[in-house]
């Protein structure tokens, strides 16, 4: 409610619903403080006020440039382990064609652009799989070693961070070492795969190093059945490497989500009578 005044002003006063105001006395302008905003006119401001603690300047604890870059590969590995699955079922398909292409013209030459396309696809989708898998392998390094970083307290961690990547990185060492260091992490990691999930990565593993190794002594052979078949299985032995990736990318995944855990639910099919109620009927 407001109340007239002198010199056409107004004055805002409250009360409760059920009392009429009554006539307050205006408090004395202060004496200490002067200024347009405590006179008779109304206070402006030449923007809009804005309340709060002033902003001051928090300085950021950088992180050494190698921590840095070691989390920026950490963060990269599943692109680029994705982009190891699609280039090796690329060259699965390149070889695949270039195998249709010796069983059809197997009795007779082959035209000059059949065996220059086969042949150039066959390098390029080869080539480029095995550069992006090395660096699929570097950085799955580097996201394993943050992963332990995050997952075990500071001075804690078993494995050294040097151990971790020789282990890792190091052909034939690697096939014994990584599974260690991957339960050791799911033990340590609140959220972590099933035993099963790592199991099932270490096979995908297992089988494309023999399907490797069975391509590689073919290729020692020598005649048009040998490089036949080692096409063959070298179609078969980049298919085992998609899906040693695919079952990788998994693995990395569900250290980050939410382990599958009591999943099973009971719903309600129907209501039962109360045994009263029956014998009523």
């Amino acid at each position: 409610m407001t109340t007239p005044r002198r010199h056409g002003q107004w004055r805002w006063v409250a009360h409760p619903p059920w009392r009429p105001p009554t006539q307050v006395a205006r408090p004395p302008i202060p004496r200490h403080r002067a200024g347009p905003a405590w006179g008779q006119r109304t206070p402006r401001y030449p923007a809009t006020p804005r309340w709060g603690l002033p902003l001051v300047a928090i300085p950021r604890r950088l992180e050494p440039p190698a921590a840095a870059r070691r989390t920026r590969m950490a963060d990269a590995a599943p692109g680029i382990v994705g982009a190891a699955i699609a280039w090796f079922v690329a060259t699965a398909v390149a070889h695949g064609l270039r195998y249709l292409a010796l069983a059809w013209y197997a009795d007779r030459v082959a035209p000059w652009w059949i065996e220059a396309v086969t042949t150039a696809l066959v390098w390029v989708t080869g080539t480029v799989a095995i550069a992006i898998a090395v660096s699929a392998a570097v950085t799955a390094t580097a996201w394993l070693v943050e992963a332990r970083l995050r997952a075990y307290e500071p001075g804690t961690d078993p494995r050294s961070r040097v151990g971790v990547w020789a282990g890792s990185l190091v052909v034939v060492v690697n096939f014994f070492r990584l599974p260690v260091y991957l339960e050791e992490l799911r033990r340590a990691s609140p959220r972590a795969p099933s035993r099963s999930a790592l199991r099932r990565w270490w096979a995908a593993w297992a089988v494309n190093v023999g399907a490797v190794a069975v391509a590689y002594w073919r290729s020692t052979g020598d005649g048009p059945q040998a490089a036949a078949d080692t096409v063959l299985l070298t179609m078969v032995a980049a298919l085992t490497a998609a899906w040693a990736f695919r079952e990788t990318r998994g693995v990395m995944r569900s250290f980050n989500d939410p382990s599958p855990r009591f999943t099973r639910r009971f719903i309600a099919a129907g209501i039962v009578e109360p045994e009263s109620a029956s014998r009523k009927e």
